[in-house]
């Protein structure tokens, strides 16, 4: 699945998706700029858990691409009867703002009936003998809507080996 795509929407779909999209870009830019602390979240009309960014997700070159995608979807949401569903240089707009804006607060923003896979981490590891160590994630924290599957298989595991499936310094959730 690409990354970057954005599915065909139309009419009210397509409007909601936008000043979400849009709503949400001056949120991160608002905390960015410190006009509202990076730390408070923010409730999301719709939405039933409240919106935490990951301030360690504002790089310079991403607030850089959230700032331009704003600017670009200015117009439709103030005339949103410019709006098309199959405007490929808008789909492509939607599609780097949404993945940005995943990384930022650290969830999926899917619209329309769009099935995608929620965000989170997959490690299968397996080995015959282990008498080091085998580590599946070690993380400093965890996004309340990630997801984290750790498998390992390790046929012996003899007197100087450990297996840690996952390690997080920190609280979860």
């Amino acid at each position: 699945m690409d990354l970057l795509a954005f599915p065909a929407l139309a009419g009210t779909v397509l409007n909601e998706a936008v000043r979400f999209l849009f709503a949400r870009a001056g949120a991160v830019l608002d905390r960015r700029a410190g006009r509202v602390p990076v730390e408070e979240p923010e409730r999301v009309a719709g939405q039933p858990d409240l919106f935490r960014v990951r301030a360690a997700e504002l790089t310079d070159e991403r607030v850089e691409r959230i700032m331009h995608a704003q600017g670009a979807l200015s117009v439709y949401v103030s005339r949103p009867e410019l709006l098309r569903g199959d405007d490929d240089g808008l789909r492509e707009v939607l599609g780097r703002l949404r993945r940005d804006l995943e990384e930022v607060y650290g969830r999926g923003f899917p619209f329309g009936d769009e099935q995608r896979p929620r965000p989170g981490v997959d490690v299968s590891q397996q080995v015959d003998q282990l008498n080091g160590q085998q580590v599946g994630v070690r993380a400093k924290g965890i996004a309340e809507a990630s997801r984290v599957q750790v498998i390992q298989r390790a046929n012996t595991i003899e007197e100087t080996g450990e297996q840690v499936g996952l390690e997080i310094d920190g609280a979860i959730g």
